[in-house]
């Protein structure tokens, strides 16, 4: 298990355990190059990294042939409370929260922040990553080569017609949900304390390796007190 990714997932736990007034620092390199709010972007992008703190994030295929971020909350939000987002040279869109700063874990859960992305469908992603803690993500059947989540609790549903080539999850007190293809092939490994897998499709054991079909995605998942289910896509 990555035991230093899972003790900085405990500590995280305990102080979002604490009261409202915890204070929270959000801090990401180089501020002054991201821009604030909604967004429709035509410029390439490859790569898809999100930092959310708490509420819910959505990621689903467009209509068009752009990709589209929005966010939305039960609250007026404040200029500082508005999510910042950034697209490198490389093609990688780089998703916050909010501004740099220290807040009151009660007021950034309070405000309940949706964020939706919307992928144009030719779009050619190779990885998607989002940190979460707090909240709900639903991933509908966007491809892309890798998804990367670190999350703690989290309720995760992805939706996948065709699985990536690898998911990785780093969780704590989170839920998982795979809802694949009747044909679908994955290897998982997982490495977990108090962490459950519930499979509609049948499993063999290779090992410590758990394998369906012909097992081409590879799952790695570390986890404390999780839950992970693999669901037939047509059983919702």
């Amino acid at each position: 298990m990555k035991k230093i990714a899972l003790i900085a997932f405990l500590v995280v736990v305990l102080l979002c355990s604490c009261d409202g007034n915890t204070k929270v620092k959000i801090a990401y390199e180089h501020p002054e190059c991201y821009s604030v709010g909604n967004a429709t972007i035509m410029q390439p992008v490859n790569k898809i990294s999100i930092d959310w703190v708490a509420g819910a994030v959505s990621i689903q295929y467009s209509n068009g042939n752009s990709f589209r971020i929005r966010e939305e909350s039960d609250s007026t939000l404040t200029d500082s409370l508005r999510m910042r987002y950034y697209i490198d040279e490389d093609g990688e869109l780089e998703i916050k929260f909010c501004q740099n700063g220290n807040y009151r874990n009660g007021r950034l859960v309070d405000i309940n922040k949706r964020l939706v992305v919307e992928v144009p469908h030719d779009a050619s992603l190779d990885d998607v990553n989002i940190d979460m803690v707090d909240g709900l993500i639903n991933y509908d059947s966007v491809w892309c080569h890798e998804l990367n989540l670190d999350v703690v609790n989290v309720a995760t549903t992805v939706w996948t017609p065709t699985l990536p080539d690898e998911i990785n999850v780093d969780a704590v007190k989170a839920t998982l949900r795979l809802f694949v293809a009747n044909t679908a092939g994955v290897t998982l490994e997982m490495d977990g304390i108090k962490t459950s897998l519930d499979s509609k499709l049948p499993v063999r054991k290779e090992g410590k390796k758990t394998v369906i079909g012909d097992g081409h995605c590879r799952v790695d998942i570390d986890a404390v007190s999780s839950e992970v289910y693999i669901n037939k896509l047509n059983e919702q």
